[in-house]
Order: structure tokens, then C-alpha cells, then sequence
């Protein structure tokens, strides 16, 4: 039989074919890789991990892996340890490594904590807290353990960090002990659901056939070979219209093409149907011309690259907190002359965001129009700023009462084209809008990318060399971001033939 981790068990919940695949034909999985988000969430719900030990003394890590784990944590308990961190246990062939296991002496048993990188406590499958532990406590009590307390550590969104990390105030323990009792009884039924399903033969489709694109799971394609690369999957927020699309997916309705009644499509659905069915553009020319009438010269196309981490590494902020580390800026006159002015932090030192905010300030005059694409996250960030640095707040409050965001002309359906499949993202609009500028070339291509690189190039580990290469690249890459704005803007001028 199969070895059925924690992981499996959560997969199970969200897509039991899936499951059933990596574990049958897991050479589906050899190609696929992990994005840097991915990875990202990975390495900060370790990095949890580990601070979190830091709340108990004289606690003991399990290092080893596998059988070696599992004797060793035997062996931890018959010593009389009273906290292990990475308890392993393999019962029934089920198998788990326990965050944090403290032995409450009054209780008579242990008490079992699951470290979460987040900000709060999640119920919904497959991230679901109260299943998680009960998961495990089932699996610990296998062994003969007595488990009389399980609960969640989680982030405190409220924590902001000033100096050294203060873990009572970051982290919060929540005791969910008598959820999981409650919740234990379905969970066992589903450990034994597991072990059945996972050697049945395998089975057509898979639940994800029910979801949206960006919900499905990784063998999705294999699973359901009769839907098409683009779908009724791929239609602008279609999970929430779940009547509608279920409707579809039961009667096999898979392509736009085959869609019977686009009558009920409303808004940036019936856009999305509409540009599919007349296979090119639909501009909505007036509105532009409204929209664009809007702006203010000299117009200054604006972009922050942030940076986040579960554990706060600087002061000011918290736990997911962003943090604008780089700006790029294009100015356009009235004429159309562009200048171009650009901000890095590259060694972060003290208050580490006040450099970035003194040069804006150099930088901005918002007597004109500044534009962003999803002006939410540069109005967020600078209300962060304001908050940080208040000599300043009058500024950058000015700045975002008169930001413009161009992303409204797409995500307003002024502008509809098949090619962009229903989304607004910049990365869809401008290969359509503007195919000879593309982010394709560039060694940084996305935001999460940028992130990580430039958590490496602050690394005093990092070679000088690979520093300097590393903030050409963040440069590079946030100089196309407003770029791309500045072109997208021109072309938009050229369609309505106001240039």
C-alpha cells in the first residue's frame, strides 16, 4: 500500500483524482514545476516553522527523515522529552510529521500544534485547519499517544515589527480542540475512503471539471482530454456564476463555441463571449475618448515591485505586509516627450522606504495625472508610505486622489479582444495591444520573480557580481512595466484617432 502523507490527505479533499495520479502514475508530475509563488509559499511556511519553536524551551527537532524519524521521535518520548518539533509517525499506513508536540503534565497527554504562515484560521477544503489537525491527532493516537489539545499557531496581522522579532506578539495560538474532536469522526471516515480509492483502477474526469481555470488541479488536462486549451473554464470569473457553468459542464458544454443560451452572460462574461464569437476587437471608442479626456499633463506612468514575508524583516512592517522596494516612472509632456526616472533600494538600512519616498517626492509633481495598472495596489502601498513616513502623507495622499488606472479601459470592457480571453492583466493586454514589446526576453518576467530576486540581491551572502546582474534585471523589469503602460496608451491614442 501507498504511504498517505498529510499532503495527500489535503489533496484528497480538493481532487481525489489527482491524488490517485501521483500516486499511480506520478511520472505526470516529472515535467511539472514549480512556479516561484509556489516556491515562495513553501519557503515561508518553513520559515514559520522554525520561528515558531522559539516560543517553547528546551524543545527538540527531530532532524532525521522517514523510518530514522520515526525512531527517533520513540525514542525522544520514552527519554521523557516534553517538546518535540517535527514528531514522525507512521500508522496505519498513514504518515505525519507534527509541527509541535508539548506533554502537558496536569492533562496527562500532549498537545498538538500546526504552525501556519498565515493571518488567520482557514476552513475550506483543501486548506482546511480543523481537518489538518484532526488528520493528525487520528494518525499520533494510532501510535497510543494521548493528544488533549490541538490547536493552530497563526500570524498576527496586527503585529508590526520594531527591532528584534517579538514571537509572543507575533504568532497567536488558537485552541480548536474541541473542532477537531467534533470534525475527527468525518476525517476518519475519509483516512479509510484513502486507503479504498487509492486502489480502485482509475476512474474518467475529476472534480476540477467543475471549477475555474485558475482553480483546477495539476493533471486537469489529462483527466478531461474533451476540453479545449481555451474553455468555459477560462470565461471571466465564471465560479461565480456556479448555475450557469454547471449547467454547462453537465449537459457537456465545454467551448464557447457550443455555449446555447449567451443570453444569460452579463458584463465582462457577455464581452469575453461577444469578441470570441466575432473573432476580433471590440472598442468601445467613445468611452475611451471620455476615459483618456480624464488625464492631466504631464502624465506620469507609475510602478512599485514589493516584497513580501511571512516573518517580518523590517521594521514598520508585518507579517504579508508589502513593501515597495523599487519604482519606475515615465513622464510624458503634452507633446509626448518621455523622460524616465527610477528607484531601487539595493542595500536596506535603518527606515529602510524613506530614501524611495524622498525621491518621489523629487520625482512626482501631482499637479498632473499619475498612472498605474490596478491603481488598488500603488494607492495601498502609498498609504503605507503615508503611514510611515507622515511629513510626507500630504503628498502621497495627493498622488493617489489623482491616480488614473489604465487597466479600467480592458477590465471596463472599452476595449475587448479574444486574444485576452477574458483578463485585463497587463500581461495579456500587451503582446495583443503591442506585440513588438514583450516581457518573453526579459531574465525577470514577473512580480513574484522580481520579489525573489530582490531578496537575494539584499542577501549579504550574495556576490557582488550576481548582485549588480540581479539590479540591472529589477530595473529592466519595472522600467517595462510603465513602458508598457506609456505604448499601451499611445496605441489607445492611435485607435480613437486622437494622435
Amino acid at each position: 500500500m501507498f504511504k498517505i502523507t498529510k499532503t495527500d490527505y489535503l489533496d484528497y479533499t480538493f481532487c481525489k483524482k489527482n491524488l490517485w495520479l501521483k500516486k499511480h502514475k506520478h511520472e505526470l508530475f516529472d515535467d511539472v514545476e514549480l512556479s516561484d509563488f509556489e516556491k515562495k509559499i513553501i519557503e515561508e511556511g518553513n520559515l514559520a516553522d522554525a520561528e515558531a519553536q522559539n516560543l517553547f524551551v528546551d524543545g527538540v527537532l527531530v532532524e532525521s527523515v522517514d523510518n530514522e524519524a520515526i525512531l527517533d521521535t520513540k525514542r525522544l518520548i520514552d527519554d521523557g522529552i516534553e517538546t518535540i518539533f517535527q514528531g514522525t509517525f507512521y500508522e496505519d499506513d498513514f504518515f505525519i510529521r507534527a509541527d509541535i508536540m508539548n506533554y502537558n503534565k496536569s492533562l496527562g497527554g500532549w498537545e498538538l500544534y500546526e504552525v501556519k504562515a498565515s493571518n488567520d484560521i482557514k476552513r475550506k477544503e483543501p486548506y482546511h485547519y480543523v481537518n489538518d489537525l484532526a488528520f493528525q491527532k487520528t494518525v499520533i493516537e494510532k501510535s497510543g499517544l494521548k493528544i488533549v489539545k490541538s490547536s493552530v499557531i497563526h500570524l498576527n496581522k496586527e503585529y508590526r515589527r520594531g527591532g528584534e522579532v517579538d514571537y509572543r506578539e507575533l504568532f497567536i495560538f488558537v485552541d480548536l480542540s474541541d473542532e477537531v474532536v467534533e470534525q475527527q469522526v468525518d476525517v476518519k471516515k475519509q483516512m479509510e475512503e484513502i486507503k479504498q480509492y487509492l486502489g480502485m483502477d482509475e476512474e474518467k474526469g475529476c472534480e476540477c471539471l467543475y471549477r475555474g481555470r485558475n482553480a483546477q488541479c495539476t493533471t486537469f488536462k489529462y483527466s478531461n482530454p474533451e476540453v479545449p486549451e481555451y474553455s468555459v473554464h477560462d470565461i471571466n470569473r465564471i465560479g461565480l456564476s456556479k448555475k450557469l457553468f454547471y449547467d454547462w459542464i453537465d449537459r457537456g458544454i465545454y467551448s464557447l463555441d457550443d455555449i446555447d443560451n449567451p443570453e444569460k452572460l452579463t458584463g465582462a462574461k457577455l464581452a469575453q463571449y461577444n469578441a470570441h464569437k466575432k473573432g476580433s476587437a471590440i472598442i468601445d471608442r467613445e468611452s475611451i475618448i471620455s476615459e483618456l479626456g480624464k488625464l492631466v499633463f504631464p502624465l506620469y506612468f507609475f510602478d512599485y515591485e514589493g516584497f513580501v514575508s511571512a516573518i517580518p524583516m523590517f521594521d514598520g512592517f508585518g507579517a504579508y505586509e508589502q513593501i515597495p522596494f523599487q519604482y519606475s516612472l515615465h513622464i510624458m509632456d503634452e507633446k509626448g516627450n518621455i523622460d524616465h526616472k527610477e528607484f531601487l533600494i539595493t542595500d536596506p538600512k535603518g527606515d529602510i522606504t524613506l530614501p524611495l519616498v524622498k525621491q518621489m517626492k523629487e520625482d512626482i509633481d501631482p499637479s498632473g495625472t499619475v498612472i498605474a495598472w490596478y491603481k488598488t495596489y500603488e494607492k495601498q502601498r502609498n498609504e503605507k508610505l503615508a503611514q510611515l513616513h507622515p511629513e510626507y502623507a500630504d503628498f502621497l495622499n495627493e498622488i493617489n486622489d489623482k491616480m488614473y488606472d489604465l487597466m479600467h479601459i480592458f477590465s471596463k470592457n472599452y476595449y475587448v479582444d479574444p486574444a485576452f480571453k477574458g483578463s485585463s492583466s497587463i500581461k495579456k493586454v500587451l503582446p495583443v495591444v503591442v506585440p513588438d514589446l514583450s516581457y518573453s526576453t526579459m531574465n525577470i518576467s514577473k512580480g513574484d520573480q522580481a520579489s525573489e530576486r530582490w531578496e537575494k540581491m539584499i542577501n549579504k551572502d550574495t556576490p557582488k557580481d550576481e548582485k549588480e546582474k540581479i539590479k540591472k534585471d529589477l530595473l529592466d523589469y519595472c522600467a517595462l512595466d510603465t513602458m508598457a503602460m506609456v505604448r499601451i496608451y499611445q496605441r489607445l491614442l492611435e485607435i480613437v484617432k486622437l494622435k
